[in-house]
């Protein structure tokens, strides 16, 4: 009698815990696309959920996308298809939450980039022109005037005078301010990114003089038929973007979202941050850097500066505008003449 209570208690103590063992939970997996995936705007981006439960049954499956669901489905294998033609370039959180018959629940989330190409504005209309080198470049009408959309490469006058290219740190760091030479960032010509030419101010002149009217008369580095804009054209380019009349006349950043007006949208080029480009001007920035006075090249992928032909009177310096990837505003300050800064043109 007492060996049965022994064998009969061991069993109903067995069995009470097997009863307590809670439900498995179901799991469930974004397989596609991939955690940190940059993907292209405009296309349609299938979002694949596998839901799996080993002890019940898969009764729902969403897909969200920043927290909104947009769709859903009883079957254990998902799939929706997102169009992204509608979403603006950036960083997005993809979710997936599967539903068991018991109510038990698992959820899965990813991060992408939904970036674009960039390059010019394709709601907007460009003319061209060329330079002695025959180097094609984009133009568009920006407030009545007509500037070049992308950065100026050549490394000859229009009159065919080669201008000295100069890669040594230490000889940059020697020059003077009526020194005409240029430079590539990092002294590499095949930049896939920018494709631009770094010139020191002089260069960018041509031995002109410094000018602060409309147009500014000095065709420096320009082809013919075009111009290196003065200081007031800036300006000009600025008011017609909507900067304030006190924030255009300011030094350092200045204005609202002029800058990101002006820059290439997307991540292709610009280091990524909100405050990324919209390129409604269709301007088309591009960060490509500078040379600094000492020789030493800063900020690619982050930074573009542009060349006015504007000095500050009585010194070795001249305005410039610049634009960086985590501000929307443009900033305005003169600086040494042996910096190496792009050049945009102006039609005449």
């Amino acid at each position: 009698m007492l060996k049965k209570i022994i064998y009969v208690i061991p069993f109903v103590l067995l069995a009470a815990c097997e009863e307590e063992v809670p439900e498995a939970a179901p799991e469930v997996e974004i397989t596609n696309p991939q955690d940190g995936e940059t993907l292209l705007q405009g296309d349609v981006i299938p979002i694949k959920a596998i839901a799996e439960d080993e002890d019940g049954t898969i009764t729902e499956v969403r897909i969200y996308i920043e927290g909104e669901e947009v769709g859903s489905s009883e079957e254990s294998t998902y799939i929706y298809n997102w169009d992204t033609e509608n979403y603006e370039v950036g960083e997005y959180v993809l979710s997936a939450l599967a539903i068991d018959d018991d109510e038990g629940y698992d959820s899965d989330n990813i991060t992408v980039l939904l970036d674009n190409p960039g390059g010019l504005n394709p709601d907007l209309s460009y003319g061209s022109v060329s330079d002695f080198e025959g180097n094609s470049y984009a133009t568009i009408d920006i407030g009545g005037q007509v500037w070049m959309a992308e950065n100026l490469r050549v490394t000859h006058y229009a009159d065919g005078t080669p201008i000295s290219e100069l890669t040594d740190e230490s000889e940059w760091a020697a020059l003077e301010a009526d020194a005409q030479v240029y430079c590539w960032y990092a002294n590499l010509p095949d930049n896939e990114d920018t494709a631009s030419v770094l010139y020191t101010w002089a260069a960018a002149m041509g031995g002109g003089t410094s000018s602060d009217t409309i147009p500014s008369g000095v065709q420096g580095v320009c082809p013919d038929g075009w111009h290196l804009p003065s200081e007031a054209e800036w300006k000009q380019l600025e008011f017609s973007l909507g900067m304030d009349t006190s924030q255009v006349v300011r030094t350092e950043w200045r204005g609202e979202d002029e800058g990101s007006q002006l820059k290439e949208t997307g991540y292709s080029k610009w280091q990524r941050d909100p405050s990324g480009g919209s390129n409604t001007s269709g301007f088309t920035a591009v960060p490509a850097g500078f040379r600094s006075a000492s020789g030493t090249f800063y900020n690619y992928h982050q930074y573009a500066a542009y060349w006015t032909a504007t000095d500050e009177a009585d010194t070795d310096k001249a305005w410039y505008r610049a634009l960086k990837y985590n501000t929307e505003q443009v900033y305005r300050e003169y600086n040494a003449k042996n910096m190496g800064f792009s050049v945009r043109c102006v039609q005449d």
